[in-house]
């Protein structure tokens, strides 16, 4: 089965039938069904969006949600259409125990001269990502923009097709939890000084989703999750296994594990350090050889 064959079987998971008639059904996005119930989503960063074993890898993990990080990644759309289509296509094929595809949010480029709009109409279109992630929010204005977007941009579940009743130019909007049936997720970060001075007309902006906190002090963390608890937005953070339960326990929803390549090679450098230890070598040892 070809990539672009994965999606179309994806498609007809969406369809229905009601008293005789097929509709179609909007993709249930389990990361707003796990928060929605109390529980946190756990996910991992990729920017390895032209690797297909990666991607395959990612596809059948256990994670809920995995962000495609545009940003710190070539700038390539086409790319991210495959990478987008390969993970709903690896995990159907590939997944050997049921459980729900990692649901993907595309971490926008931030360019030089940056007008966030273009951007996310272009994700939304090209494959079927459930939102955006927004680096470095810096105001409410800029908030607002993010989220018009969403009023009239083709909003795609799957490439090109309209959420049923959602987005495009219905004027329902498509983002959770605005709209309470809504499947599309904005995230927003807020990684500057700037960021934080303005945090809470930021937070409280209509359509926000979750707030990603990064590179700030405990203090300014503690500050964005109250105002995140205040305003019903859900608070993202990253964390380690020895952390995270501390960190849900203070209220922290998203939970981001870290970056693909750094466990790649944490795995690498640890399995290498073993196997020379085991015949008495240290890399010192093997780099004069």
């Amino acid at each position: 089965m070809s990539v672009r064959a994965g999606a179309t079987l994806v498609a007809t998971m969406f369809v229905v039938t009601v008293g005789g008639q097929t509709q179609s059904a909007p993709p249930q996005n389990n990361v707003i069904a796990l928060l929605e119930s109390g529980k946190p989503a756990i996910g991992v960063w990729t920017g390895a969006l032209a690797a297909p074993r990666i991607a395959k890898v990612l596809a059948t993990s256990d994670a809920d949600f995995i962000v495609a990080d545009v940003e710190h990644d070539i700038y390539d759309f086409q790319a991210l259409h495959t990478f987008l289509l390969e993970i709903a296509d690896f995990h159907h094929r590939y997944r050997t125990q049921p459980r729900p595809a990692p649901a993907v949010l595309v971490k926008l480029a931030h360019r030089g001269g940056w007008d966030p709009r273009y951007e996310i109409s272009e994700v939304m279109r090209v494959g079927p990502a459930v939102g955006v992630w927004v680096p470095i929010v810096e105001s409410g204005a800029e908030m607002q923009r993010i989220v018009s977007t969403f009023r009239q941009s083709e909003q795609s579940g799957l490439e090109g097709l309209n959420l049923p009743g959602q987005g495009g130019h219905t004027s329902v909007s498509p983002v959770w939890p605005l709209n309470p049936k809504g499947q599309i997720m904005v995230v927003a970060m807020i990684e500057t000084e700037e960021g934080v001075r303005h945090a809470e007309e930021i937070v409280s902006t209509p359509g926000l989703s979750a707030l990603h906190v990064v590179h700030l002090s405990d203090a300014d963390n503690d500050k964005i999750l109250k105002l995140c608890q205040k305003y019903r937005v859900v608070p993202a953070i990253d964390a380690t296994p020895e952390d995270v339960k501390a960190k849900v326990a203070a209220g922290w929803r998203m939970i981001s594990v870290g970056w693909d390549f750094g466990m790649l090679q944490e795995q690498l450098g640890d399995t290498l350090k073993a196997t020379r230890g085991a015949i008495g070598l240290s890399p010192s040892t093997a780099a004069k050889q």
